[in-house]
C-alpha cells in the first residue's frame, strides 16, 4: 500500500519535525501561522517538515533533510535563498538599526525605481503585506469613484482580509469564512475569468461597481492565465463605464521579466497591487497607480483616504533588500529567459505524460510559475472552474508527501523556479513526478 509505505518512511525520517510539530499544535491553532504551511498534510496522518535554512534552491530541516525546493518563500525568493548581495546589504544596515519608524530614504528610492520600470505607475504607498496592499486599493477606488461594489475573479486569492475574500475555494458559496458579511452585504461581485459575459456584468452595475480586481496569472487559485485579449476587454469595458481597473500583480510583478508583468501584456490598469519579489525577501506591500487616484492617501488632504499606518510601513530592511533585488534583476534577462523556457517546458512534458498515460493530474501555469493539480477524474478540458471543482486534496497531500521523501518541497503541487534552479534539478523532478503519479494513481 502506497501511502503507509510513505507515511511510515516519512515519520521514520522525520522524529525532529514530528517532536516539534506535537508542540507547535500545543500552542498555535492548528500547528500553523499560515494555513497552507501544513502543506494538507495531517489529512493523511503526517506533517510538515520544519524548516531552518535555506540557501541558492535548496532548503534543510531540523532533521538535516536537504530539499529541492519549488516554494520560494511564497513565490518571493526568485533569485534563490540568501542572494549574497542582498544578505552584505542588510548586514551593513543592522550595524546601524532594523527598524526606525520614520520617513527613509530608502523607501523614495524604491519607490523612484519601481515607478522608471512600470508605465502605469505614477505614486505609490507602501505597507507590509499584499493582503493590505489589495485591501487599500479597494478603498482608494470606492474613495475615488464614490461608488460600493468591487468586482473580482472567482478562485481570484487576494488575501483573507473582509474585502475581498469571496470565492476563492470549491465549492464557490461566497465568503470563505465565518466572521464577515455575506458578498452581496459586502458589495463583492465575482466574475469568471476568460468569460464575455462579463461585458453585461460591467455594463448591469456600472453605476455602482468602483472597480475590478484580477490577477493576470492566478496564484494560489490554481495557476490560470488571464487571456490577453480578455484583459484587453476588462480595460476597455472599465474605462467606458467609469470602472477602475486593478491589476494584483503581486506574484506576477517582476516574476517573469524586470517589471510588473503589465508591461509585456500591453494592458495598463489605474492602479496596482505589488508584494513579494520587490520586498527581497522582506515583508512588504505596495499600491501604485495614477496619481489622482493615489494621491487621495495624503494625509496633508482634508479629505484623505487612509492608507498604511502600521508600524512596519516602509520598513528598512524591507526598502534596502528590494532596492538590491531590483538593482539584481536589472542584469538578470537571461535568467528570466532560462527559467520561465524551463517552467513551459516542464507544464508542457507533465502534461503529456499525463495524457498519455491517462492519469488524473493536470499541470497548469505561466512560464516559471507551475501548479500541478491532483483531480478525481481524468479531464479533457482545461475550464478552471472543472479543474478547481473536481480536486482531490487527500491525493495532493499524498503527491506532497511522496515528493518530500523524495527531497522535494514546495506548494500547489510545485510551485516556481528561480535563478538558483538548474537544469538538472528539474529533470528530477519531472522523473519523480512520473515515478509517483503512477503509484497514487493505482492507490486511488
Amino acid at each position: 500500500m502506497f501511502l503507509k509505505k510513505e507515511l511510515t518512511k516519512y515519520i521514520t525520517s522525520h522524529p525532529n519535525s514530528k517532536k516539534m510539530w506535537n508542540r507547535s499544535n500545543n500552542v498555535l491553532a492548528g500547528g500553523v501561522s499560515h494555513n497552507i504551511r501544513n502543506l494538507n498534510l495531517p489529512l493523511i496522518g503526517a506533517f510538515p517538515p520544519f524548516i531552518q535554512e535555506g540557501h541558492g534552491a535548496t532548503v534543510t530541516d531540523i532533521d538535516d533533510i536537504v530539499y529541492d525546493d519549488y516554494w520560494g518563500a511564497h513565490y518571493a525568493m526568485i533569485t534563490g535563498y540568501s542572494n549574497p548581495t542582498i544578505q552584505k546589504k542588510v548586514e551593513q544596515q543592522l550595524e546601524n538599526t532594523w527598524h526606525l519608524g520614520t520617513v527613509l530614504e530608502y523607501q523614495v528610492l524604491l519607490a523612484e525605481k519601481l515607478i522608471e520600470d512600470n508605465t502605469s505607475l505614477e505614486n505609490i504607498r507602501f505597507c507590509t503585506s499584499g493582503t493590505e496592499a489589495t485591501m487599500y486599493a479597494t478603498r482608494l477606488a470606492r474613495a475615488f469613484t464614490g461608488k460600493k461594489k468591487v468586482a473580482k475573479a472567482k478562485f481570484g486569492w487576494h488575501g483573507a482580509a473582509d474585502t475581498l475574500f469571496y470565492d476563492v475555494r470549491a465549492p464557490l458559496t461566497g465568503k470563505e469564512t465565518r466572521g464577515i458579511l455575506d458578498d452581496k452585504e459586502a458589495g463583492v461581485i465575482s466574475i469568471d475569468i476568460n468569460d464575455q459575459a462579463v461585458v453585461e456584468i460591467l455594463k448591469r452595475h456600472k453605476n455602482d461597481l468602483a472597480a475590478i480586481i484580477v490577477e493576470p496569472v492566478q496564484g494560489g487559485g490554481g495557476g490560470f492565465s488571464l487571456e490577453l485579449e480578455f484583459l484587453q476587454l476588462l480595460r476597455e469595458e472599465t474605462e467606458r463605464h467609469n470602472i477602475l481597473l486593478i491589476f494584483d500583480e503581486i506574484i506576477t510583478g517582476y516574476r517573469f521579466c524586470n517589471s510588473l508583468y503589465q508591461n509585456e501584456l500591453g494592458v495598463y490598469p489605474d492602479l496596482t497591487t505589488m508584494g513579494k519579489i520587490i520586498g527581497g525577501g522582506f515583508p512588504i506591500g505596495a499600491i501604485g497607480g495614477r496619481h489622482d487616484i493615489v494621491e487621495q492617501a495624503n494625509p496633508t488632504l482634508h479629505d484623505r483616504v487612509w492608507i498604511g499606518g502600521g508600524t512596519f510601513s516602509s520598513y528598512p530592511l524591507s526598502m534596502i533588500a528590494g532596492l538590491e533585488m531590483l538593482n539584481v534583476l536589472k542584469t538578470s534577462s537571461e535568467q528570466y529567459n532560462r527559467i520561465n523556457k524551463l517552467g513551459t517546458s516542464l507544464i508542457m512534458n507533465l502534461n503529456q505524460f499525463f495524457i498519455e498515460k491517462q492519469f488524473s493530474y493536470l499541470a497548469v501555469g505561466h512560464k516559471s510559475l507551475v501548479t500541478l493539480h491532483s483531480l478525481s477524474k481524468v479531464l479533457d478540458g482545461s475550464d478552471p472552474a472543472e479543474i478547481v471543482h473536481f480536486g482531490d486534496k487527500k491525493k495532493e497531500a499524498l503527491t506532497q508527501l511522496a515528493l518530500l521523501n523524495r527531497h522535494i518541497t514546495g506548494m500547489h503541487g510545485v510551485g516556481a523556479l528561480s535563478f538558483a534552479h538548474t537544469e538538472k534539478q528539474l529533470q528530477y523532478l519531472q522523473q519523480v513526478i512520473e515515478t509517483i503519479t503512477p503509484q497514487i494513481s493505482k492507490e486511488n
